[in-house]
C-alpha cells in the first residue's frame, strides 16, 4: 500500500512546506501520479515572471531566496527568506514615467492581504477561462518584515520621483491600445515556456537538497521554436550530483517530467539540457543546467546533500548514493520474467488500452511485496491529439527539439519496490530491445503491444516473452438454453453440463478468434461490483476450458476507464494511491496474489520469480 508519511516526504523536500502542510494536502488527493500539481495557463505565467525577478537576484542563501513554495487550489504561496528578494518583485511592478514608455511589466498588479501581499494580472493580461480562478501568489516572509510598509515605502519612492503607479487592482487600468514587441514584452515571451518557469518556482528546494550547493541564478533567452531557460548552479565539492538532479527533473510524479537531450560534463563544468514532452502546450523550451565549480564557499555554510526520496533515497543514508540510470538500481541483472497481455481482436474483446489498465494494477500490487515492476506499451506514435497549440508563439519557426522517451516511474513506492513503465514504437525490433532491457532491470515485466493475434504478427516475441495472458471481459457460464413455448409466454430450456456449458462460452466469446500460438492462460475481468463466487457447475466449466487449452488464470476486478494525467481520471487506479470503493484495494490485491500462485505456484509470495513459460496447447477447433 501507499505510505503517505513517504510521498510527503518526497514534496515537502522538493517545495519546502512542513510535513504536516504536505501530508494535508496529499491527503486529500485521490491519486497519487502528481505529486505536485501544475499550474494552469494563466497562473503557470504570473509565476514565470516572478521567478523570472527572483532567479537573477544575488546573495541568496536559498535558492531563488525561496523558503516554501506551498501549492493551493487558488494559487501559490511564497515565503521568502530575506527584503531583497521582495524588492526584487517590486522591480517588476509597472508604472508611467514623466515621458517614454511604461515601465516594468504592464499588467501586473499587486495588493496587500493581511501580512502577505497577492501578485495577479489585470484580466486583459491574459487569455481568461471560465474553468480556472483567477492567477494568484501570494507572498509571506521573512520573518519580522512589515511587506505592506515595504510596498508602501516603494509607491512613496515612485511617486516622489513623479511617476504615476499602475499596479493598484482597484484601480481600472485599459491596457495598452497596441501589443508590445516580443523583445520588449516579458509576458509574451515567458507564455511560449511559462509552465516550466512555474514548474522551477514550484520546486525550489530541489536544489540545495544537491551536493555542494552554493547557489543558482535563472535566466532566457528567446528561441526560434519559443523561450530557453537557463539555470546557472554553481557547486562546491569534488562533485556536481548531476545524476540525481537529473532523475528528479525527469520524474513525472515529483519531478518536471522533462526528457534529456544531452549531457557532457567536464572538470570544471557540467551541462544538461531536458526538453518537454511533445505536444504539452506552455512548454516551448529547453531547460539548460550549468553546473559550475565555484572557486570559495558561499557566504554561508552549504548544507549537506539530503536523501530524496522521490528518486529512491533513504532517509537514513547520510551520503544518498547517485544513480543516472533511473529504474536500474541495485541487482543490475535481475532474469526478470516477461508476461505478455493479449486481448480478442473484435469490437467484443478488451483494447490495448484495458490491457495497460490491468498491468498497471496488478504490477502496483506487486511492488507494494517489494517487487521491482513494469509495463511496457508497444504504440504506433505518441499517443496525443494534436490540436493547435495556442502557446506557439508568433515569432517561432521551428519545432521544439524532440526527444526519446525512457522508462517513467508511476508511482513512489514503499522500497525496495518501484513501479515503472515504457511507450515502445510497435515494431519487433524496437520491442524485442525493451524486453531485453526490461529482464535485466525488473522482477516481473508486462508487454502490451497490438491487440490482435495474425500470423505475421508477434511472431518473433513468442521466443521474448516467458507468460502470455489472454485479457478478457467475464462473462457468466449458461446453464440453460431458453427455448420459446407453443402459448408465446412461457419458455422450456434445454439443460447444459459443464462441456456443453463451456462450448457455447468459447464459441461466443472466441468463437472469431484463431489462436495461433500457446497461451498459459486467462484473466477474466469482472466488474468491480460483483464478488463472483464459483461453485461446482462453475468450476466443471473452467476444467473444460482448461482441457480446450484456454485454463482460467484468475479474475480481476474492472475499473472505470482510466486516463493519466491530472483532471482527467477523478478515481484512483492503483493500490499505490488512496482507497477507494470499487474495486477495493482487497480485490485487487487478492486478485493479483491469485494470479502469481497460479503462474509459480512453486515461489514465495513477496520474492523473485524464477521464469515460466506457457504451456504448449492445441490450437482450439
Amino acid at each position: 500500500m501507499y505510505d503517505l508519511d513517504q510521498i510527503s516526504n518526497a514534496a515537502a523536500q522538493l517545495t519546502g512546506e512542513s510535513l504536516e502542510g504536505a501530508r494535508q494536502r496529499l491527503g486529500a488527493l485521490q491519486r497519487f501520479d502528481q505529486l505536485i500539481p501544475a499550474a494552469w495557463t494563466a497562473q503557470a505565467l504570473l509565476e514565470s515572471v516572478l521567478v523570472s525577478a527572483l532567479g537573477a537576484v544575488t546573495g541568496q542563501t536559498r535558492p531563488f531566496g525561496v523558503r516554501e513554495a506551498k501549492p493551493m487550489d487558488k494559487g501559490l504561496v511564497l515565503r521568502v527568506e530575506r527584503s531583497e528578494d521582495v524588492h526584487a518583485l517590486f522591480e517588476l511592478l509597472p508604472y508611467q514615467p514623466k515621458k517614454g514608455p511604461w515601465r516594468g511589466v504592464r499588467g501586473l498588479v499587486v495588493q496587500t492581504d493581511a501580512k502577505r501581499l497577492r501578485f495577479g494580472f489585470r484580466p486583459w493580461a491574459y487569455e481568461r477561462s471560465w474553468r480556472a480562478a483567477e492567477p494568484a501568489v501570494w507572498v509571506t516572509g521573512p520573518h519580522g518584515v512589515d511587506l505592506p510598509a515595504l510596498l508602501t515605502a516603494h509607491e512613496e519612492r515612485i511617486r516622489t520621483a513623479g511617476h504615476s503607479t499602475q499596479w493598484d487592482p482597484q484601480r481600472p487600468e485599459p491596457g495598452p491600445r497596441r501589443r508590445e514587441p516580443a523583445a520588449r514584452s516579458l509576458v509574451r515571451q515567458l507564455s511560449a515556456s511559462s509552465a516550466m518557469g512555474s514548474a522551477l518556482l514550484r520546486r525550489p528546494r530541489l536544489w540545495d537538497s544537491l551536493a555542494g550547493y552554493a547557489g543558482v541564478r535563472v535566466a532566457t533567452q528567446m528561441t526560434d521554436y519559443g523561450l530557453d531557460w537557463i539555470l546557472e548552479r554553481h557547486v562546491v565539492g569534488p562533485q556536481f550530483d548531476d545524476a540525481r538532479l537529473i532523475e528528479v527533473l525527469t520524474d513525472r510524479v515529483a519531478g518536471c517530467g522533462l526528457r534529456i537531450l544531452d549531457h557532457a560534463c567536464g572538470t570544471d563544468e557540467c551541462t544538461v539540457r531536458l526538453a518537454p514532452r511533445p505536444g504539452t502546450w506552455d512548454w516551448r523550451g529547453v531547460l539548460t543546467v550549468r553546473s559550475h565549480r565555484a572557486a570559495s564557499l558561499p557566504h554561508v555554510q552549504f548544507p549537506s546533500p539530503r536523501p530524496l526520496i522521490a528518486i529512491g533515497d533513504r532517509l537514513s543514508v547520510s551520503r544518498p548514493v547517485t544513480n543516472f540510470a533511473g529504474p536500474d538500481r541495485g541487482v543490475q541483472d535481475r532474469d526478470g520474467v516477461t508476461i505478455q497481455l493479449t486481448g480478442v481482436p473484435h469490437t467484443g474483446g478488451l483494447h490495448r488500452d484495458d490491457l495497460s489498465w490491468v498491468a498497471e494494477q496488478i504490477a502496483a500490487v506487486w511492488t507494494t511485496q517489494g517487487l521491482v515492476t513494469a509495463f511496457i506499451l508497444a504504440r504506433d506514435r505518441d499517443g496525443w491529439i494534436g490540436f493547435r497549440d495556442h502557446g506557439k508563439p508568433t515569432w517561432a519557426t521551428a519545432p521544439v527539439p524532440d526527444t526519446v522517451e525512457g522508462w517513467r516511474r508511476l508511482r513512489i513506492a514503499p522500497p525496495p519496490g518501484e513501479l515503472w513503465s515504457l511507450r515502445v514504437s510497435d515494431g519487433d525490433e524496437a520491442i524485442a530491445g525493451a524486453l531485453a532491457e526490461a529482464r535485466r532491470r525488473f522482477d516481473r515485466v508486462f508487454l502490451i503491444k497490438r491487440n490482435d493475434d495474425w500470423r505475421w504478427e508477434e511472431h518473433s516475441l513468442s521466443r521474448l516473452t516467458d507468460v502470455r495472458i489472454l485479457v478478457h471481459r467475464a462473462e457468466p457460464y449458461e446453464r440453460r438454453i431458453p427455448l420459446p413455448a407453443e402459448s408465446g409466454q412461457d419458455t422450456d430450456a434445454v439443460m447444459l453440463t459443464p462441456a456443453e456449458s463451456a462450448m457455447q462460452w468459447r464459441q461466443q466469446e472466441l468463437g472469431r478468434w484463431t489462436l495461433k500460438r500457446p497461451l498459459a492462460g486467462m484473466l477474466l475481468v469482472n466488474p468491480a461490483s460483483h464478488d463472483v463466487q464459483l461453485d461446482d457447475f462453475d468450476e466443471a466449466v473452467e476444467n473444460e476450458l482448461a482441457r480446450y487449452g484456454t485454463p482460467v488464470l484468475g479474475r480481476f476486478p474492472a475499473n472505470r476507464p482510466i486516463a493519466h494525467g491530472p483532471g482527467l481520471s477523478p478515481h484512483p487506479p492503483t493500490v499505490l494511491d488512496p482507497q477507494t470503493d470499487q474495486p477495493t484495494h482487497a480485490q485487487m490485491i487478492t486478485a493479483a496474489n491469485a494470479l502469481a500462485c497460479r503462474l509459480w505456484p512453486d515461489s514465495p509470495l513477496a520474492s523473485e520469480p524464477p521464469k515460466a513459460a506457457g504451456t504448449p496447447v492445441a490450437s482450439p477447433s
